[in-house]
Parts: C-alpha cells; structure tokens; sequence
C-alpha cells in the first residue's frame, strides 16, 4: 500500500509508457530529464565525427519535426514560443525512445533511475515501518506495575516529529536567504549519499537486466555509454526532489509502523497509561493542553473518547510513593485512543502533506523548465532550422533557403542609458537581438550580410530582429547594453547572438562583456556565441580553426554558464574516415 501511495506519481514514467502514448505526451518527467541527456550526448559524439556523420542529425531531426512531430501538435502553437520548445522537444525524446529495440529501451538510463527510485521508495518505507514500529515496542513495555508514560510517547513520536517538519517548512520558505544556504551546504552530505546511492542502484538494476539479454543485445546496450546523465544545476527542484522525495515516504512508513505496533498492543495486551513529571504541575493545566492538542478531532470524537476528562487526568497521575491510587481501570485506558489521533494528526498527516507538496512542486518545476541551456538549443535548432550546404562561390549564398533580407546595424545615438526609458521594438519569437563585432561588421558586403543570416538562421532558427555592432569606439558597449535591456520580446526569455572573431583570444575585455549581456538578459535567457576565422578578402566569415575554437571552448566551460552556447558559424570541411 506505501507503494502505490507514493508511486502514483510516476505513472507517466518512460517503462510505463507504449512507444505511441509516449511519443504523443506533452508532460516532462525526471526519468525523461536523464533521457533527453543521454540523447544529446550521443549526438553530440556523432557531431564530432566526419562531415557526413555531422549532417545525419540534421536531417533526421528535420524530418522528424516536419513529418511526425509537427503534424502531432493538436493546437497551433508559435514556434520559438516556451510552450512550442517544451512540447516539441518532448516529442522529438519520445520518437527516439520509440526507435530504439524494445529490450534497449527497458534498459534507457531513465528507465533505470525510475526503477531505481521506486526500490529506493519501498526500501526505505519498510525500513521506516520496521524502525517505527521497534521504537514503539521500546516505549510501550509495561510490566504490570509501572503505567506507560505517556510525556515520553508524545514527546518522542509526536513532539520530535512536529520540530522535524517545523525546521523542514522553515528552510523551506527561507531557503534563498543566505544562513539557510549555508546551513544547506553544511549538512549536504546526505544529498551526496543518496545521489550516488540511486546512480549504483540504478546500474544494478540495468546489469541483472543485461545478464539476461542475448549477447548481441547486451553488446549493443553496454556500448551505449554511461548511465545516468542527471544535470542537477540546470533543473532544479527537478534534480534534487526526487532524490529527497523518498524521505518523506520513509516518514509514512515511521508512522504507520507507530501506529500498527500501538494498536497491535492496545489490542492485544491490557496496557495501563500515566503521566508524570517532578515539576508541580496542576491537573487542570495537564488538562488544557490536552485538549488543545485534540482540537483537530475533538468536533468528532469528545472528552473521554478523543482526549481523557480531567477527572481521568487527576486518576493516571503516576505517583510512585502511592501505588494505590491506580485502582480506576477506566483512568488508565483514558489515554490510549489520544495518542493514536495524535500520531495521526501530527506525524502521519503532515508527512502525507510534505509528500503531496513535494510532488507538486517537482511536477510544477518540470512544467516550466525553459529548456533554453545550451545543450537544447542545438537540438530544437535542428528541428526547426533547415539542413542546408552552404558554399562559397559567387555571392556565397546557398540555394536551398530564401535569402533573407540583408542586415541593417543599428547605431543608436550617443546617449546616456538612463535616456532609455521604455522599449522600443519588438523582437518576435522566432527572432533575435543580433550582436556583431566591429572588427566582422567593418569587412562584410550586403550579400555577406545575407549569408550571415542564413548560417545563424542554421546554427539557431533565429531570425534577425535587431542587429548592432559592439566592440571598438562606436557605439560603445554601453550603449549596445542600454538598447538591448529596452528591448520587449514576444517570447521570453531573450535571445542573444553574437558573432565574433575567433582568431582573437579570449581575452578578460572579451569574457566580461559575456558576463554583462548575461546579467542584463536574464540567467535562462538564451546565448549564442557564434565564431568566424580571420575575415580574408575571398571569404569574409571563413571557419575558425580548432586550435582557437578549442581555446575559446576552454575559457567559456571556465564561465560555468550552462545557457551560454559556443559554436562554429561555418564548419571547415571535413573528410570521411
């Protein structure tokens, strides 16, 4: 039952899905998070490979938008909308899940980790049924002479778990203040206990699968390379969650194992309950608090059934100088009924309440994940970008694509930012605030213009909506920062590109205008950092070589800014092995 209580929630889990139901989901799971990595990792070491390797996932992801994915879409969405980018990049995991070999797909990473939570689930349910109940046998001996305390019972089972929950909710609602972001680092230990735990369980699980696979099968699963490819910095509460989620269902099973071992022994044994302190404390105000505890039951079950009557507190008083005064049966057995509701009040329904909130709370941060990090833009640029060859001959521009409109740099006038008050224009959905440098800008003819934006237009599925030049004297950085935070998207969050000549180093002056556009826009707004060759005569956007692409590579991974995208505006030509 503790089972099906929590794992409702992963009903739409990959290995609970056919190929067509989950193909046609709109909804985000974890389990699918560490797909859509694994996914992206493969392409990209294809990506790396000849020319002809680097042009299959363009095509394929091309082919699918038009003709499976797009065609799915219900209702008419905007393209480069959040919504648009959410679905489609669901879909498009969900066509690749239903390409794999059926016994491959059962062993997907995902799969894995979904396997992997719900044994970690049960797991640690039982175990919290095992420790409940044990505790409560401890705290329920009675030898016949002595009366049960009641004070221990609640303040062990009830009261200690009240604080628990307190200290849970209010880290919660201060968790961005800096003390609680401290105290979060200080007692990160189970986190990274339990991270790791879920990674080995998971490959378990996926190698007691494989050992019973055919050889070829299992040959062809173990190639697929590593497991588990969970990008915690990037999801959120969507990373963490489910990793702490399984706390709270070993909080039910404390509970309910309370619960279990008190009724078994209320039913089973002739137990005598009591209270006792050395303070002189009056009955009356034992009493009170007594019945303020039960006010979320006592509209239902009174004095003497919900809570005892004050005379019942006078009578179980335990008073080891008098052994007499036990004589009333009826006095004892007063309290056993109270700390059943109070368990179920204050340990087993507030756990019930974390869990659904928990839940709710994951499901919402997967609902909104933006998917604009860099590793995204590249795959929904596929499916939305055309697949095209681009040569260098005549006018350079390729054939296969309309030529867009060749690009106008706005140079707004010399004036201060705070001259700006309100947005000026509109970049639409499908569109982008377009960066270029000087040093690119001072060499390029309107056919290059024309080229540029058909590479970008490839390299993204951006449009340009604006496009300034920034670097040298005019207009000055400052003001290319002032226009661009007055900007009004149509879809946020932004959309930057830059293009830059990658044969100049990465010097501190280059990485700190990164730093600025990326304050001004937003910390998911979308960053493209596209890089060209020493501009020649014959070919203004010649292909950066890769000793300065990787050079480049290197200090933007040094940023650790997983939205920020660094790539090639023109490939070099590559040979086939």
């Amino acid at each position: 039952m503790l089972n099906r209580l929590f794992f409702w929630r992963s009903r739409s889990a990959p290995s609970a899905l056919t190929p067509e139901d989950d193909t046609a989901t709109e909804f985000w799971t974890v389990p699918d998070l560490i797909d859509f990595n694994y996914y992206v990792d493969t392409d990209e070491l294809a990506l790396r490979e000849s020319s002809q390797r680097r042009r299959e996932p363009d095509e394929r992801d091309r082919r699918l938008y038009l003709e499976t994915i797009k065609p799915q879409l219900k209702t008419k969405v905007a393209e480069h909308t959040p919504t648009h980018r959410r679905i489609t990049l669901r879909r498009w995991l969900g066509q690749r899940r239903s390409q794999e070999d059926p016994d491959l797909r059962l062993l997907l990473p995902g799969a894995s980790f979904a396997r992997g939570q719900r044994l970690i689930g049960s797991i640690l349910g039982i175990l919290g049924v095992v420790f409940g109940a044990i505790l409560t046998s401890a705290l329920l001996q009675y030898d016949g002479h002595s009366p049960v305390n009641v004070s221990w019972y609640l303040f062990i089972l009830v009261g200690l778990q009240l604080l628990l929950v307190a200290a849970t909710v209010t880290a919660w609602s201060l968790r961005r203040s800096m003390p609680v972001q401290q105290a979060i680092q200080d007692i990160s230990l189970l986190a990274r206990l339990i991270r790791p735990l879920f990674s080995r369980l998971a490959g378990w699980v996926q190698q007691h699968r494989l050992s019973q696979l055919p050889p070829s099968v299992r040959d062809k699963a173990q190639a697929q390379g590593g497991l588990l490819h969970a990008h915690y910095a990037l999801y959120g509460p969507a990373s963490y969650l489910p990793v702490l989620i399984p706390l709270q269902v070993f909080g039910i099973g404390f509970n309910l194992g309370i619960l279990l071992m008190t009724l078994v022994r209320i039913l089973f044994t002739d137990l005598s309950f009591g209270w006792g302190t050395a303070l002189n404390l009056d009955p009356a105000f034992i009493y009170h608090l007594t019945r303020t505890i039960a006010l979320p039951w006592s509209w239902l079950f009174g004095e003497g059934s919900g809570f005892p009557s004050l005379e019942a507190i006078e009578g179980s008083r335990i008073l080891l100088k008098d052994s007499l005064s036990w004589s009333n049966d009826e006095y004892l057995r007063a309290w056993r009924w109270f700390l059943l509701l109070a368990v179920i009040t204050y340990g087993l329904v507030p756990r019930l309440i974390l869990l659904a909130v928990a839940s709710w709370v994951e499901h919402y941060a997967l609902a909104t994940l933006p998917f604009t990090h860099q590793r995204t833009q590249a795959v929904y640029a596929r499916l939305l970008a055309p697949s095209l060859e681009i040569t260098v001959q005549g006018s350079g521009i390729g054939a296969e694509m309309p030529i867009p409109t060749a690009l106008k740099l706005d140079h707004p006038p010399a004036a201060p930012p705070t001259a700006v008050k309100k947005p000026t224009e509109q970049i639409a959905a499908d569109a982008c605030f377009l960066l270029l440098h000087t040093d690119v800008a001072e060499v390029l003819t309107d056919a290059d213009h024309q080229r540029l934006q058909q590479l970008l237009k490839q390299q993204s599925g951006w449009q340009v909506g604006i496009a300034m030049p920034f670097g040298g004297r005019r207009p000055s950085n400052t003001e290319v920062l002032a226009r661009l935070g007055a900007v009004d998207w149509a879809a946020p969050p932004a959309r930057v590109a830059l293009i830059k000549d990658g044969s100049q180093p990465p010097i501190t002056e280059h990485l700190r205008f990164l730093r600025e556009v990326r304050a001004l826009i937003g910390d998911q707004a979308q960053l493209l950092l596209a890089l060209i060759g020493d501009p020649e005569d014959d070919d203004p956007l010649p292909p950066v070589s890769a000793f300065d692409f990787n050079d480049w590579q290197r200090k933007i991974d040094q940023m650790g800014d997983p939205y920020l995208r660094l790539v090639m505006l023109t490939e070099q030509e590559g040979t086939d092995d």
